[in-house]
């Protein structure tokens, strides 16, 4: 995350992230699903800007090439940028006011945490706007509330997810990876992949494999991805596969080209894969550009 002061206010750049591994150890009585996951920011940024004034909250949102305006959500009470800024007002006092103005290029439903990276950026632009002084531990605490992967964009760097992904551990990778990411016509529902796993309130996965630790260890001690890109593995990738045929397409695709290894991110329905240098990520990019996908882009992780 990147934030910037400006004459009117403050821009922060909210990025995306990759699952680089995620795997599903069961499910809690509260319903939500325990996880282990390592998450790792991409250099593909959304843009919000938030001005000061003492008019009630308002947003404004635009879309870009890898995210069109068609798709967005009118609505500005279900944008988790405006929840961000009302949670924060609630807690420190503050009136809700100002203006909002994103501009969308992370995909939607993508499972590359544009919201949350979103609700993150507006919480950070508040919290300066109004001369908050809140560290990162208290918007934290607010960024719990407004969602599991918020709390992770309000730091640099890659990070071990556990409980439901908001517990975090961070951690260095050491370099950046060349990436591509292949977003398809269709978005695929959180709620809808997990129950794809048909997993009862409390129950558990018989046999934890550990990628995420194991994946994790290994990178930050210097290890090659060719070494250890048997643990690049989602747990949820067979759901989606049976939600929509656009992942076998997808993988399909990649198994075609001379990459390093390929996944779907989250819960999907976006699609990475890892190649062995930036060169031939963008001559990737470039041969997978002819397909039916909404957007295709080569890009890096962030260390």
């Amino acid at each position: 995350m990147f934030v910037e002061r400006i004459k009117n206010g403050w821009v922060v750049h909210a990025p995306a992230k990759i699952n680089l591994a995620l795997e599903v150890l069961g499910r809690q009585p509260d319903g939500y699903h325990k996880v282990e996951t390592l998450l790792v920011p991409v250099r593909l940024f959304d843009r919000l800007v938030y001005s000061p004034s003492a008019e009630p909250l308002n947003l404004v949102v635009r879309g870009s090439r890898t995210c069109p305006a068609s798709l967005l959500e009118a609505d500005a009470n279900t944008n988790l940028a405006v929840q961000a800024v009302q949670k924060l007002a609630e807690l420190s006092g503050h009136p809700p006011t100002g203006y909002l103005e994103l501009t969308k290029r992370i995909p939607l439903q993508a499972g590359l945490g544009g919201g949350s990276s979103d609700a993150a950026a507006a919480l950070v632009a508040a919290n300066a706007a109004w001369k908050l002084g809140y560290d990162r531990q208290q918007l934290a605490r607010v960024a719990e509330q407004l969602g599991t992967d918020v709390p992770f964009f309000l730091a640099p760097g890659a990070a071990i997810g556990t409980g439901r992904g908001e517990q975090l551990e961070r951690i260095s990778l050491g370099r950046s990876l060349p990436i591509v990411l292949v977003q398809p016509p269709a978005g695929l529902s959180t709620p809808v992949v997990f129950a794809g796993l048909n997993l009862a309130r409390g129950e558990q996965m018989p046999h934890p494999q550990g990628w995420c630790r194991e994946l994790a260890h290994r990178l930050s001690r210097g290890c090659g991805l060719a070494a250890c890109k048997h643990l690049v593995q989602n747990s949820l990738q067979q759901a989606a596969r049976n939600a929509t045929e656009w992942i076998d397409r997808m993988a399909d695709a990649m198994e075609r080209l001379p990459v390093l290894v390929h996944q779907m991110t989250g819960s999907g329905s976006a699609y990475f894969a890892v190649c062995h240098s930036w060169r031939d990520a963008r001559v990737t990019a470039s041969r997978l550009r002819g397909g039916h996908w909404q957007c295709v882009l080569a890009t890096r992780t962030s260390m």
